[in-house]
């Protein structure tokens, strides 16, 4: 897979022409991740961006208790990692690990730094990207600390819906490629407690469940939800 193709693809490259990605070519590879691999850890140095070809990367970290913090969902075309570009130590802030199989590409920091001097455009969607990361880990911290389990719960899943749902007939298909225990790392509770919520929604009409996929029917009631403190 030609690198400059791969970086022409993805929305924060977007008008960008292949020449003027050019000098990223000797910095950026492809590697390819089994499920449940760890691409980084936190305390890692931060040395490369990642860009997500196929597959998906749960951002995350465990918390004090033992159980899994999710701070982000990573697919195809999604950028993470950026928060090293801007840190003199660089140090992760987080874990990275593949939750199927993945492949990404991954650019080295300093070239990278060195090219972003030149695009000020791109460097500015680079910024804009990493401020929705923190503006989605302060809103998750919260709906932990303010909102009940059903309520965070219908917070990720209306944001679900608008960031990687997909709109049919019937509604916004969320295709559930993780497991409940990652959902249940999404809104910080434990799995039984989300599946319990998940079944209240779905008997109000808000939702309808399968196997893969949960459909949402009422976004709006969801996003009520997601705000109520009761």
């Amino acid at each position: 897979m030609d690198p400059i193709e791969l970086l022409t693809k993805a929305p924060i490259f977007e008008g960008l022409t292949p020449a003027d990605l050019e000098p990223l070519r000797a910095a950026a590879r492809t590697r390819s991740f089994a499920k449940g691999a760890h691409l980084f850890r936190e305390g890692d140095a931060g040395s490369h961006l990642y860009m997500v070809i196929d597959g998906e990367v749960m951002i995350g970290r465990v918390g004090e208790g033992g159980g899994q913090v999710v701070f982000a969902i990573a697919g195809p075309g999604e950028v993470f990692g950026e928060l090293s570009l801007f840190d003199d130590e660089g140090e992760r802030t987080a874990d990275a690990q593949a939750l199927k199989r993945t492949v990404c590409l991954v650019i080295a920091k300093a070239p990278l730094l060195r090219f972003l001097t030149a695009q000020p455009r791109l460097l500015l969607r680079i910024i804009t990207s990493l401020s929705v990361y923190i503006k989605r880990k302060d809103a998750a911290m919260g709906d932990v600390a303010f909102l009940d389990i059903s309520g965070r719960v219908a917070s990720k899943l209306a944001e679900l819906a608008d960031t990687k749902g997909r709109q049919t007939s019937d509604g916004i298909v969320i295709d559930l490629s993780f497991s409940q225990r990652v959902l249940a790392g999404m809104v910080g509770a434990s799995r039984e407690n989300v599946n319990r919520a998940l079944r209240r929604f779905s008997d109000l009409g808000y939702i309808r469940q399968s196997a893969r996929s949960i459909t949402v029917l009422n976004h709006d009631g969801l996003r009520r939800r997601g705000s109520s403190h009761v």
